[in-house]
């Protein structure tokens, strides 16, 4: 047992945060990009950066398509200054890693023992650094606010809440639960300044939203949406099942969990612990993607930001029974569970065709770019994935999955179908007309998420499937005809 100094703790947070993110960038095909879905937080950081507002199409209607208002900012500013966004916001994330680990690290005397069972989940440097969605900044903020609510740090509390509501928005739910454990023994004043702060704020946000996009929550909730409760309790059910396999320590790390929480509900609430306060804090964490049925993702992307405070607790719990344990057993157990860990994860994560999605968008937008450069306005341009092709493309992009488009997040439909993909409308795809209509590589998914649009007969009486060579580069794609016929060729080479 050891407790180390702040620089200590800082230098060893900042090289397991490095080094795990980038065996995990290894594994993972090292990846140019972030997602598909982080390319969509840079279209609107740079839209905003510029001055167009936030929008997905320049000139086109203001729409919250993101999900964290402060992460967008944060790319923004790194788009204003002119860094390089994904290298910016990696060293960003990895920032974000080091303060969480820093923070939980200080709190136990065994820090070694901390990051033994942090470094067991491959899954949480995959999501909260390489990603380079807000994974990292809502891990941070979860973990400080939870320590703050804990240890009753008044200051810390009333900085951190605003933060957090910017971050997400299951904060709403975050906030009112943690500001109960808040609650549990404090002073009345400064309970009452604090959900002072915290209402402020999201009444401050949702007034914002209702006047810059008509809307009070972000818009990927409304494309989002499920088709009921029942269907997101089965779905979260099996998320949750999913993420007892991201990594071999985590089933354990849930039990010591459980036993630090009915220990500690055997006291009286002015008696609880800092553990007991902690493990509290984190049941929104682990309820709320039951609740709305998970996400579509591989790894159990909800769950990775509170691994680090499950692994605080662990270590708090596990410590003491280790202790009665011969020190060569338990070094072969936690070993075996470090190799098993990320032996399984290229296996369970499925993680890398999203990185694959959003270059496969960047390349497709890089050849839209080019085949059209000679035309005095671009074609209009559908697409499934939202992220990669608009952040290359300078003319419109409709997205048929809603996420960035009001109009076809409110389509009537029946919200049935692939996870987070039911939001396609196909009589509004025919008002839009698009010219060109991008599809993955998977038939069965295009037609599972766009309803079987490819088959009917109307579709092939006004859509081509063929390669277009213009400009001295090449795109397969659904072409309108009626735009096929329109369009010059740019020189003797170019084939239909």
């Amino acid at each position: 047992m050891m407790t180390l100094t702040t620089k200590q703790s800082i230098l060893l947070g900042f090289l397991t945060t490095v080094l795990g993110s980038l065996i995990v960038w290894l594994m993972l095909g090292h990846p140019a990009t972030g997602i598909d879905d982080a390319d969509i937080f840079f279209v609107y950081a740079r839209n905003f950066a510029e001055g167009h507002g936030f929008v997905y199409n320049v000139g086109g209607e203001a729409v919250e398509g993101f999900t964290s208002m402060l992460w967008t900012l944060l790319c923004a500013a790194t788009d204003r200054l002119s860094l390089p966004l994904e290298i910016t916001m990696y060293f960003l994330n990895v920032v974000f890693g080091t303060v969480t680990l820093v923070a939980c690290m200080r709190r136990t005397n065994q820090p070694f023992l901390m990051l033994l069972l942090l470094i067991m989940a491959p899954a949480w440097f995959a999501w909260c650094q390489v990603t380079l969605m807000e994974s990292g900044l809502w891990c941070m903020l979860v973990t400080l606010l939870a320590l703050a609510v804990a240890e009753q740090r008044r200051n810390a509390v009333l900085v951190l809440l605003p933060l957090l509501v910017l971050t997400r928005p299951e904060s709403m739910l975050w906030g009112a639960w943690l500001l109960v454990i808040y609650a549990m023994g404090n002073k009345r004043k400064t309970s009452i300044l604090s959900i002072f702060v915290f209402i402020t704020t999201i009444l401050a946000l949702i007034s914002f939203r209702l006047w810059y996009f008509g809307y009070p929550v972000p818009n990927t909730y409304y494309a989002k949406v499920s088709a009921n409760l029942f269907s997101n309790l089965i779905n979260g059910v099996a998320y949750f099942g999913g993420y007892l396999t991201t990594s071999a320590f985590v089933i354990f790390a849930l039990f010591l969990w459980g036993r630090v929480l009915k220990k500690g509900l055997s006291w009286k609430v002015a008696e609880f612990s800092s553990s007991t306060r902690i493990a509290l804090c984190l049941l929104p964490g682990l309820g709320i993607p039951i609740l709305v049925g998970g996400d579509h993702f591989g790894a159990a992307r909800f769950y990775q930001p509170l691994w680090p405070l499950l692994c605080l607790l662990a270590t708090k719990e596990g410590g003491e029974m280790l202790a009665h344990m011969e020190k060569r057993r338990v070094f072969s157990i936690l070993g075996l569970l470090l190799i098993l860990s990320w032996i399984i994860f290229p296996m369970t994560a499925r993680l890398q065709h999203e990185f694959r999605i959003s270059g496969e968008g960047r390349a497709k937008g890089v050849a839209l770019e080019k085949m059209f450069q000679d035309q005095i306005y671009w074609p209009t341009v559908a697409v499934i994935t939202a992220g990669g092709t608009k952040l290359t493309y300078s003319g419109t992009v409709l997205d048929l999955m809603g996420l960035n488009s009001t109009e076809m997040a409110h389509a009537a439909g029946g919200r049935e179908g692939f996870k987070n993909h039911t939001a396609f409308n196909r009589n509004l795809f025919y008002e839009w007309s698009p010219d060109i209509l991008l599809c993955g590589n998977s038939y069965e998914f295009d037609s599972l998420v766009l309803n079987g649009l490819h088959d009917e007969s109307r579709f092939a009486a006004l859509y081509s499937k063929s390669t277009l060579h213009r400009n001295g580069t090449a795109l397969e794609a659904y072409y309108r005809n009626e735009f096929l016929m329109q369009i010059p060729r740019s020189d003797s080479n170019d084939v239909p």
